[in-house]
């Protein structure tokens, strides 16, 4: 966002009042992260009806496969995310996943996968009930529902849940992590 000076007859703004203006050039993204346009149809009822995931014959994601990836889903979990709620920084050691929600959310990620050509990216993103997200796994992410009202997040998953020594879902400590994606970085 860029420092701005205007004046104008109809603005009449507080003297030294600093105006910034809206960038909205794309942000850097991280390689194998992608957000998609899912198909959402209104009801006569004032609700609307998701296609979540399509997958091909064999199990694999069609819009994924598209862009040359290859995630076969073999489990689909539901969280119930409270007014406010954040859950910040886990990572997948081998586990790939898809979101999508039933409002919006806005979450971090950040790739701690040595090898990729966008090594230690952060990137924000809003993840809205029209779109769904592919996380790769080794990249950590976190989120905050920042509505009053609750939000539903579906997941797909290529690995099984396990509540062991196991699991897939690793947590990291958020005073370690120099990203907080919930606070604006200009104001």
């Amino acid at each position: 966002m860029g420092l701005i000076k205007i004046k104008h007859k109809s603005i009449a703004l507080p003297k030294n009042t600093k105006l910034y203006r809206q960038t909205y050039e794309k942000t850097e993204g991280i390689k194998d992260v992608h957000v998609l346009k899912v198909n959402v149809f209104a009801d006569d009822y004032g609700g609307w009806f998701k296609e979540s995931m399509r997958l091909d014959t064999k199990g694999n994601n069609v819009a994924l496969k598209e862009l040359g990836l290859s995630f076969h889903p073999i489990q689909t979990n539901t969280s119930f995310l409270a007014p406010k709620t954040k859950r910040f920084w886990h990572i997948h050691p081998k586990q790939n996943e898809i979101w999508t929600t039933s409002g919006t959310i806005l979450m971090g990620l950040i790739d701690y996968r040595p090898e990729s050509i966008t090594y230690r990216t952060k990137m924000k993103v809003i993840l809205s009930s029209d779109k769904l997200i592919y996380i790769p796994a080794g990249v950590a992410h976190g989120f905050i529902n920042p509505n009053f009202d609750p939000v539903v997040l579906n997941y797909f998953t290529d690995q099984y849940f396990v509540a062991n020594e196991f699991t897939q879902e690793c947590r990291i400590d958020p005073k370690v992590v120099s990203f907080d994606f919930v606070k604006p970085e200009k104001m």
